[in-house]
Parts: structure tokens; C-alpha cells; sequence
């Protein structure tokens, strides 16, 4: 029961994880910037995997500092500590989904803008880079820590790197395949999508965590 339990976090995580990479404020820069610095499908294929491969990295370094502090949360309250957790979970979902501005990512400035219009490929990469890598998804934080009170950091740890390695996946196969022409059939997100996901997520696994199903 347990183990099935754990499967209602996984695939959060990477529900979650799939509508992040979709978004097109997360890869259509990068078709944008292709386009302007007239970049070949090899060199678009490297830049968006090098982004694509630090934005999986800061959320996996958040991943384990949210999965220690989870763990320490279940230390300190022992069976207490999952019921605490699930009210904390209800608490996001409400706040994610009726505060919006509180659930959002950098901005990635379109490199094709006026102002940017001046700058080299060099600062054109540093934009993308400092704009996605440094903006994680705050919709699988919450899981982390859930998964890591519940099972431990090291479960916590394996979501972490399944999303992001499905992000990394995603975000370089939807680039790719928007550069060659095929955006048109690709899911037409927005940023609210992920939130009432993430949000309706949170309310489920809250729930799991309160009736403490499978504990």
C-alpha cells in the first residue's frame, strides 16, 4: 500500500514536470533566438540541452535541500509530521490557485525585442540561460517535501531527478520539433494550466497526506 501511495507523488511529479516543459514561454525563445542568429538544428539542439540541463539541475539541488528539510520536519513531529504536511499542501493549492502572481517564472525576454535587437548571440544565451535555469518549477516543491516526510529524502530525490529528466527530454524534443515546423500541433499552454494543476495536485496529495492513506 505504501508503494502505491508513493505512485500518487511520482506522478504528480511528473504530470507537473510535462506541462512545465510544454509551456511556450519556456521554449518558444529559443525558436525565436534559432531564428534571429540564423542558428543551425545542431546549435540550437546544444544551447537548448545546456539550459535545459542547468534548469534540471537547480530544481534537483532544490529537490534535496526541500527533501532534507522534509525529513527534518517528519524528525522533529514524528507522526504528526504527515497531517502537518498535508494542511501545509492544502495551504499552497488555495494560495497557488486564487494568488496567481504567486505562482509564476522569470520572464525570458523575446530575442527578437527592440532592445535586443543590439546584442550578440553570447548575451542572447546568457538571457535564456539566467531566465530558465535559475526559474524552477515551484509546482513539484511542495511534492518534494511531501514525498520526503512521508518516505524519505531519497524518494523525494528520485522524483526529482525522474521530472527533471523528463524536462530536460521534453523541452529539447519540443524545440526541436517547433523549429522544423511543427508547432502548429503542439499543446497551445499557459502558465495558469500548470498552476491549476499544480494546484489541484496539491489538493489531492494534501487529502492523502490528512487521511494518512497508505501510512
Amino acid at each position: 500500500m505504501s508503494e502505491t501511495n508513493f505512485l500518487w507523488f511520482l506522478v504528480a511529479g511528473v504530470a507537473t514536470a510535462v506541462v512545465h516543459a510544454l509551456l511556450p514561454n519556456h521554449w518558444l525563445p529559443f525558436i525565436a533566438a534559432a531564428r534571429f542568429h540564423r542558428w543551425s538544428s545542431s546549435q540550437l539542439f546544444q544551447f537548448t540541452l545546456l539550459v535545459a540541463i542547468a534548469h534540471a539541475a537547480m530544481t534537483i539541488g532544490l529537490g534535496i535541500a526541500v527533501g532534507l528539510l522534509g525529513e527534518g520536519v517528519a524528525h522533529f513531529f514524528h507522526e504528526n509530521s504527515a497531517r502537518i504536511v498535508g494542511f501545509v499542501l492544502l495551504v499552497l493549492a488555495a494560495t497557488f490557485f486564487f494568488a496567481p502572481q504567486l505562482y509564476g517564472h522569470h520572464h525570458i525576454h523575446h530575442p527578437e525585442c527592440e532592445h535586443c535587437r543590439n546584442s550578440g548571440q553570447v548575451v542572447t544565451l546568457a538571457g535564456l540561460f539566467v531566465a530558465l535555469a535559475l526559474s524552477p518549477c515551484e509546482g513539484l516543491l511542495p511534492v518534494f517535501f511531501a514525498v520526503a516526510v512521508k518516505f524519505g529524502w531519497i524518494k523525494a530525490l528520485t522524483i526529482a531527478f525522474t521530472s527533471s529528466l523528463l524536462t530536460v527530454i521534453l523541452l529539447v524534443a519540443v524545440v526541436l520539433l517547433a523549429h522544423n515546423g511543427w508547432v502548429r500541433v503542439l499543446p497551445q499552454l499557459h502558465e495558469k494550466h500548470e498552476r491549476v494543476l499544480a494546484s489541484g495536485l496539491m489538493l489531492i496529495l494534501g487529502i492523502l497526506m490528512l487521511l494518512q492513506i497508505g501510512h
